[in-house]
């Protein structure tokens, strides 16, 4: 049976390469999520861009202990309030790229506001029958002698997510991991590790800075 992750009460409580089934991917590189400002030429007004509620659903957490499994959910859950927010639709619209463009790098084609349609869409192409979810299949496991925080393969829905690193992370890191992952469960790729202002990466910096942001607002952190 699906467990729908329902937004908790916060105060209560993002390597794929072209060829990346089966491979692992090291997410340790630090980035920021840069976008346009109100006012700035190239800003787009959230507004224009039509939004959609999406759900974050736990559909499986395989070999998570009690706590952990709490941990997990309590992610998903500030997960599901951030990308439901006015100011995330506002950073990933006017994400701003490397070269100072407002576009993400190994977008598909799409532009920003075609990116976010797509996400709170939320359909994978391995569940496009369950429209307006991001569709959550977690396995946990432990390898210390790893530098891996998670990994996916495009042909299941199972991800990955290496306990090592979990346990270390605070919320707004394992929120951000899910979203990077959950985006090549949309399609999305990048190039290397190194492409930090591609859609996973990028949305992931975005989440990770708005879930810690939520969390201080609220001073659980």
């Amino acid at each position: 049976m699906r467990t729908a992750v329902t937004s908790l009460a916060i105060a209560l409580a993002l390597q794929l390469s072209p060829a990346f089934a089966g491979e692992a991917h090291d997410h340790r590189a630090p980035g920021v999520a840069r976008a346009f400002g109100d006012g700035e030429a190239g800003y787009l007004p959230p507004a224009l861009v039509q939004q959609e509620h999406l759900r974050v659903v736990a559909m499986k957490l395989q070999d998570f202990k009690e706590a952990q499994a709490k941990k997990m959910k309590d992610a998903l859950a500030l997960l599901e309030a951030i990308v439901n927010s006015e100011e995330f639709k506002d950073r990933v619209v006017n994400f701003k790229n490397r070269r100072g463009q407002r576009a993400f790098a190994s977008n598909l084609g799409l532009s920003n506001e075609e990116i976010y349609r797509k996400f709170m869409e939320g359909r994978e192409e391995l569940q496009p029958q369950t429209p307006g979810e991001m569709n959550f299949f977690l396995k946990l496991y432990e390898k210390n002698n790893s530098t891996v925080i998670g990994y996916t393969s495009p042909s299941v829905n199972l991800i990955h997510v290496n306990n090592k690193y979990f346990r270390a992370y605070t919320l707004n890191e394992v929120a951000a991991n899910l979203c990077h992952e959950w985006l090549h469960k949309l399609g999305f790729d990048h190039a290397s590790a190194a492409e930090h202002d591609s859609v996973p990466y990028g949305i992931g910096y975005v989440v990770k800075e708005l879930v810690r942001k939520e969390l201080s607002r609220q001073g659980l952190r």
